[in-house]
């Protein structure tokens, strides 16, 4: 549900933004126009650790962003072909209380202070094409449909530490790396206005937010 209304708000915003007068038609998707474009993810997705994320609260501190800049030009009249990058990087922080590990019975020991840290980075490439449908005649609003081949390097980290009352500390740390290439296929709806785009699409790449500026030609 979380989802669906930050989706809706997101539209919301778009419209806001980019809607203009009913005399305005917008050339956004015609043959040789050609813009460049950044986007977020505020989701993870099976294919990345990373997302844009601010949380903190008591014990437990989430931060990370994940940036996809993309270029693309179009090869046809409402069709596009372009690359997206993919850069995030994502750390997980909790801070909590355990009981010690006993074996059998023994003396009442006090709680071990516990530290479980996880960050992720990821990296990586998208060869990418849409076919966008126009649904009016001012070309304000659009649905498209979305085909990428992702390549996509992730590493993620995590570090366990116990700090004992007597001051000794144990650390335990396990590594992840991943490399996938995979094919994508997803759908999303784009806003045009005076200054660019809004659009907003889901594939198993996740769930992304963009602005796109369309190149003036000299």
């Amino acid at each position: 549900m979380k989802k669906v209304w930050m989706l809706l708000l997101a539209l919301c915003f778009g419209q806001l933004v980019f809607s203009q007068n009913e005399k305005t038609t917008h050339s956004h998707f015609n043959k040789g126009k050609s813009f460049w474009g950044i986007g977020i993810s505020p989701v993870y997705s099976d294919m990345m650790g990373s997302y844009t994320d601010i949380s903190i609260t008591k014990g437990n501190t989430n931060l990370g962003i994940l940036l996809a800049p993309m270029y693309g030009k179009f090869v046809q009249q409402n069709w596009m072909i372009g690359v997206m990058g993919i850069a995030g990087v994502h750390t997980d922080r909790r801070s909590y209380l355990t009981y010690p590990i006993t074996i059998g019975p023994g003396p009442s020991l006090p709680n071990v202070d516990t530290k479980n840290i996880d960050n992720s980075l990821d990296i990586g490439i998208a060869p990418i094409t849409r076919y966008y449908l126009p649904l009016n005649k001012r070309n304000s609003t659009a649905f498209f449909l979305q085909a990428a081949l992702p390549a996509v390097y992730s590493k993620s980290n995590n570090t366990l530490r116990y700090k004992y009352a007597s001051g000794a500390v144990d650390e335990f740390n396990y590594q992840y790396d991943q490399f996938s290439l995979r094919g994508s296929i997803g759908f999303g709806l784009s806003v045009q206005g005076k200054f660019g785009s809004f659009d907003t699409h889901v594939s198993n790449m996740g769930w992304f937010l963009s602005f796109n500026k369309l190149i003036s030609k000299k």
